[in-house]
């Protein structure tokens, strides 16, 4: 894990007088763009601009509403990340960070959707960066977000793209989705065609999340399915805290298929290949973006094309780059 640079840990730091969700529980992607950008090679002036871009709509930090003696109290609670940062930097003075996230991580973990997987992902973040501070206000904000979609754990002998074309087929003529897009997941794992439902394949592993994950974005450009491609992204990073693999994995696949059935479908706006641009040039350009989701978007998608080698990671970087 190489380390962060000056300029990065300063932003962050500064990043840190803001609280993690702002306007109507929208989340804060600063923390998460200045560590993708670090990690793309991003000047300082580049990072500081993004830095600057980012925090104007932000909202501070809504400090220590309460103290805090068992996070769990605060579960879902939607507030008081002052308290619970307080909370987990005493935990991790007192046990260790790996302690820490090796207790809190599978707990969590049925809420892999939470804000939208941006809690997830944050803490993905902050482990690839070996920020302590920034991993404690991560865990925070997973614990002050946390709700859980509560879908069957029944298993059937489907591979997952046949299972979300099932659902798909079952949710037809659907009653419009609200809100944002935690709320529209919740509505969908609530509707009577899922809820009940098998859901799990028999036999799943991260690829087949990741992959279908990539086939839905590469196949549609849509705001809901790129962050299904940067959680299997995250779920990655985060999977060795995860506890029983199994089990994790199988949040990971139930939220991103849910998340998959609240977007309509549309026009296919499948890329072509990347011809004339390769993935340092890709990652030259994303290093000087000012727009959170661009950015990180292409650092998921270059860190998944190490692992899957699917030219399709570098071509859904150069459509969003575009």
């Amino acid at each position: 894990m190489e380390a962060l640079s000056d300029t990065c840990r300063d932003l962050l730091a500064r990043s840190r007088r803001y609280g993690p969700l702002y306007g109507e529980r929208l989340a804060n992607h600063l923390p998460m763009t200045l560590i993708a950008l670090d990690r793309m090679g991003a000047p300082a002036d580049a990072m500081e601009r993004a830095f600057d871009v980012n925090a104007r709509r932000l909202q501070l930090h809504d400090g220590d509403v309460g103290a805090v003696v068992d996070a769990l109290e605060w579960l879902g609670k939607g507030r008081n990340a002052g308290g619970l940062d307080r909370f987990f930097q005493e935990s991790v003075r007192r046990d260790g960070l790996d302690a820490v996230l090796r207790g809190w991580v599978p707990r969590l973990l049925p809420g892999v959707s939470a804000s939208a997987f941006h809690c997830l992902i944050r803490l993905a973040y902050a482990i690839d960066a070996g920020d302590r501070n920034e991993t404690c206000a991560a865990l925070a904000y997973w614990v002050m977000e946390h709700v859980t979609l509560d879908l069957a754990a029944d298993e059937v002998d489907e591979a997952p793209a046949a299972i979300a074309a099932r659902l798909a087929r079952a949710l037809a003529g659907h009653a419009q989705w609200d809100g944002i897009i935690i709320d529209r997941m919740r509505q969908a794992a609530r509707h009577p065609a899922v809820a009940g439902t098998a859901i799990q394949p028999a036999t799943l592993d991260l690829r087949q999340v990741a992959q279908f994950a990539l086939g839905a974005y590469h196949a549609q450009e849509d705001f809901t399915l790129l962050h299904t491609v940067t959680a299997c992204h995250a779920f990655r990073v985060v999977a060795p805290y995860a506890g029983d693999p199994r089990r994790a994995l199988r949040y990971l696949w139930e939220a991103v298929v849910v998340a998959s059935l609240t977007v309509e479908p549309a026009p296919a706006t499948t890329p072509a290949p990347a011809a004339g641009i390769d993935w340092q040039a890709c990652m030259a350009q994303a290093a000087r973006a000012t727009d959170a989701h661009v950015v990180k978007l292409c650092y998921s998608a270059w860190c998944e094309s190490l692992v899957y080698v699917d030219p399709r990671y570098l071509a859904i970087a150069a459509r969003k780059l575009a």
